[in-house]
This record gives structure tokens, C-alpha cells and sequence, in this order.
């Protein structure tokens, strides 16, 4: 028929589902089986809109016998009761869309198309039946969830404005980042996990950015940089006369909060003795001054943040346990740089940018400075980039930054091996032409080597991938090698 053949379709697909290998014929009784096995209702009807054929959906749907129907047509049935009213005004004619009402009071949203020859004759009609409460009900469910894709979307939106400073192309960060966004919504606490540099603090900030407390206080204490002296006077502040030199009383940094967030940065340090004050904080929302016996009342969020393993520190007795199972009622792992290789780019130009608005610049990074960059293992992570970049930005003297500049430590094998081409000694002279060919035929094996596919080595060569192939046959790069 040519309303089946406007469709795709594979026809040995459809052979071997419909063919019958005890009768070594196409089976009539499993075409009707799978249609049976549709959740929506199918109908076929003649051309009077005589239905001749019903599948078994359509007897749930309606809630009548499949054979109390069968033979009638749609008036007929309206005059036996079984349908109580029909939309008299055609919703949409091709198809054919109308709404019925039965007398067990359900809703039926019927849609008819013709079925035609190849002459374009009609010889049947087919017709969905569907229950309409059910369609209303799929409906606002998906209104719901377009409402809550879109709330979300506001907020990663919200998240980005309120912080510049997050740059990034992975989606582990963004992971990280719509974790941020919920946890956000609550005052539970955090603890944030993550190497040394790879940007806890931003994430911190993008929990109070998006919070309700996000007009009030955000204070960031870094608990390995206060001396233990003083560390509890600076974190619960102090009286007059507390101590030797105390001339006036002092508010700590957590009152100094009050109705904000903190951010216990370096919460590994602490000591073992303030360890306890914290967590009677924490828990009590009191404290004491130092000097003092008259306890105090405080609101604040708390987000602790750590490079080291705490729960390895509880077990060796250097982290109270108790502290860190209040801490952790919300862990987020911020990934290191090194497994989001796809930042590393983003986060160097946004840093150029950074630099050169600093210091009335315009420079630029060559290509072999970008592939050395995207090499490197970042055991500092975003913070060592940062100040990478800044330094090549002020040592270069020409607007385009090259390896020249590059730190020496971070070079792959040294800065003279990059500068003489691997192999070369120092005080070899060659034709350009060739040490160019040289450098070609080592910047693809390193490429092919290093993300493992054509495709990959050509993007981050930033040349097209017929090129790759071309110079692979050019120099005959064994590829079983790379």
C-alpha cells in the first residue's frame, strides 16, 4: 500500500518478526498479537466508519467489551448509550481529532487518518484511542517538569553571573556546580573536598551567592593561617581584659557573620582543642567571647573546606570524629585540574585576559605554548595556571607568548630539548625547511600519542583532520607506535 510505503521501514526486520516458521508463511495472528500489545488503543474502521477491528487497549480504555462495539459505527454507538456526546466541532480534520464521552463518564481523545491504495483510494481508516485524563496527567506532569528544568536553568544562570571567576568546559564541574546550587536552597552543612588550588573557595561563594543569606556576611577563615595563640580569640573574639594586651573587648569572625556564612577554610588545621569549641558552636548556635561567661547567640551557615584526608586524621586521632561527621553532612568533591584536561585552555585565556587588562597588554599564546599548557599535569592546579599565566604575560617580550617563556620545570623534558627539537645537539645548524618538517612530524606523534585518535590530535592541533592524515602518510607516522 502507498500510505505504508511513505515510511521507513526494514523490511527483513519486519519479515522475521512476522513470519511463521511452522507454516513458512507471513503470520496473520502475530501481526494481530503485536498490535494487541499497544498501550494506546488502535481502531480500524471502514469506510462508513464501520469499526471492524479493535485491540485490547481499547476495551481498558473504555471500560465496554471489545464486541459490544465491534460492527457499529461512532453515531450508532451514541444512540445505543455507549457514547454520550462527541465534540460536534472537529478539532484538527487531518487528522481527524475529536473528543468523546462515554457513559462510564471517561474521556476519550480519538485521532482517525485514512488508510489509501496506491491509486489513492480510501479502504480504511485507523484511529487512536486515549484516554484524555490520562494525557492531562502526562501534560501537567511534563508543564511540572519544564517549570523545574527551567527554575534550575535560572539558577545555574544566577550562579554564573555571581561568579565570574568560574571557567569552565567540564561537566564534572558542572556537576559540582549544580550540587552547589541545591545544597544552596538548605543551611545544612558542607564540607568541601579538593587538592590544594583547584577552586574550593569559588565554590563556597557559589553556595552563599545563591542562598537566602546572600545579602549578608560572608567570611573566610583560613584556619592554618591564624597562629594557635590566637586562634580562638580571632574565631569567638574576646573581652577587655581577657588577656595581656586585650584593652578592648573584640568581636570574633563569627560574630562578625552573624546571619552570613563561613567558610572554615583549611579545616584540617585546627587545633584538636578548638576542634571542640567549634562543634558546642555548631551545634548550640552559642559561644563565649574569650574572657567571658555570658554566652551569645548566633546564625550562621557554615562550609568547612579541606585538602586533607579527614576521616584518615580521625583515625589517627588528629580530627575529632564527632566534628567531622557534623561537618560532613553534605560532602562535595571538586575534581583536580589534571582530570578536567578540558579547562585548561578556557580557565589560560581567561587568565591572559585577566593580565593583560592588568597590565595594558595584548598578548596571545603560539600554539606550541596552548599544547605545552594542556600537557602539563597542574600538581597546583588552577592556582599554579593562574600564576603561570602571569608570569609568561610579564616575562614575554613579544606580544605572542611561546615556549621561550614557558617555565623551565614544567617543560616536558627540560627547556633545552624543547628548543633544539628532542634530539638535536645545541650547536646543530639545519635548513628551516627541514627542522619545520622535524617539528611537524614530532607535534603529531606527541598528539596522536597523547589523546589516542586522529580526530582528537588534529582539534588540539588546531588543524583539519585530512591534514593529520596527510602529513601521517607524508612522514610515515607508524601509527601502532603513537
Amino acid at each position: 500500500m502507498k500510505y505504508l510505503s511513505k515510511n521507513f521501514m526494514n523490511k527483513e526486520k519486519l519479515h522475521d518478526v512476522f513470519f511463521d516458521p511452522e507454516k513458512n508463511d507471513l503470520s496473520f495472528e502475530r501481526l494481530i498479537a503485536i498490535l494487541n500489545d499497544s498501550y494506546d488503543g488502535l481502531l480500524l474502521s471502514d469506510v462508513d466508519g464501520r469499526i471492524f477491528y479493535m485491540n485490547d487497549a481499547v476495551e481498558r480504555i473504555s471500560g465496554l467489551k471489545n464486541e459490544e462495539m465491534l460492527g457499529l459505527t461512532p453515531e450508532e454507538m451514541q444512540k445505543q448509550g455507549y457514547i454520550l456526546s462527541q465534540s460536534k466541532k472537529i478539532l484538527k480534520k487531518n487528522p481527524l481529532t475529536i473528543v468523546q464521552k462515554l457513559r462510564n463518564g471517561k474521556e476519550i481523545f480519538t485521532t482517525s487518518r485514512p488508510v489509501v491504495d496506491q491509486k489513492e483510494n480510501v479502504i480504511c481508516y485507523i484511529a487512536t484511542f486515549r484516554d484524555l485524563v490520562e494525557l492531562n496527567e502526562l501534560h501537567q506532569e511534563h508543564q511540572i517538569q519544564r517549570e523545574m528544568d527551567y527554575q534550575e536553568l535560572q539558577e545555574l544562570r544566577s550562579l554564573f553571573l555571581s561568579t565570574e571567576e568560574i571557567v569552565t568546559n567540564s561537566l564534572k564541574i558542572k556537576k559540582v556546580l549544580e550540587k552547589a546550587v541545591k545544597v544552596a536552597k538548605s543551611d545544612a552543612t558542607v564540607l568541601i573536598n579538593g587538592e590544594s588550588g583547584v577552586g574550593k573557595e569559588l565554590v563556597a561563594k557559589t553556595i552563599h551567592n545563591t542562598s537566602i543569606r546572600a545579602e549578608n556576611p560572608y567570611i573566610q577563615i583560613n584556619c592554618g593561617a591564624i597562629p594557635e595563640t590566637l586562634i580562638e580569640a580571632e574565631l569567638f573574639g574576646y573581652e577587655k581584659s581577657a588577656f595581656t594586651g586585650a584593652d578592648r573587648p573584640k568581636a570574633g569572625l563569627l560574630e562578625v557573620a552573624q546571619a552570613g556564612t563561613v567558610l572554615l577554610d583549611e579545616i584540617g588545621d585546627l587545633p584538636l582543642n578548638v576542634q571542640v569549641k567549634l562543634l558546642r558552636v555548631i551545634q548550640t548556635g552559642e559561644f563565649y567571647r574569650v574572657g567571658s561567661t555570658t554566652s551569645r547567640k548566633l546564625n550562621v551557615r557554615y562550609i568547612a573546606a579541606t585538602h586533607r584526608d579527614l576521616k584518615k586524621m580521625v583515625q589517627e586521632g588528629l580530627f575529632r570524629e564527632d566534628l567531622y561527621y557534623r561537618l560532613n553532612v553534605i560532602p562535595i568533591d571538586v575534581p583536580p585540574l589534571r582530570e578536567r584536561k578540558e579547562d585548561i585552555l578556557p580557565l589560560a585565556f581567561h587568565f591572559l585576559n585577566k593580565y593583560n587588562k592588568k597590565n595594558h597588554l595584548s598578548k596571545r599564546l603560539d600554539k606550541e605554548t596552548s599544547l605545552l599548557l594542556e600537557q602539563y599535569s597542574w600538581p597546583g592546579n588552577v592556582r599554579q595556571l593562574q600564576n603561570v599565566i602571569e608570569r609568561m604575560v610579564i616575562m614575554s617580550e613579544e606580544d605572542i607568548i611561546t615556549p621561550s617563556v614557558f617555565p623551565e620545570e614544567l617543560l616536558p623534558q627540560g627547556r633545552k630539548e624543547w628548543q633544539t627539537n628532542s634530539q638535536l645537539p645545541f650547536d646543530t645548524i639545519i635548513p628551516l625547511a627541514e627542522l619545520r618538517e622535524m617539528t611537524e612530524k614530532e607535534m603529531i606523534e606527541r598528539a596522536l600519542k597523547t589523546y589516542g585518535s586522529i580526530r582528537q590530535a588534529a582539534k588540539h592541533l588546531q588543524v583539519d583532520h585530512s591534514t593529520v592524515i596527510r602529513k601521517i602518510k607524508k612522514y610515515r607516522i607508524d601509527m601502532n607506535v603513537t
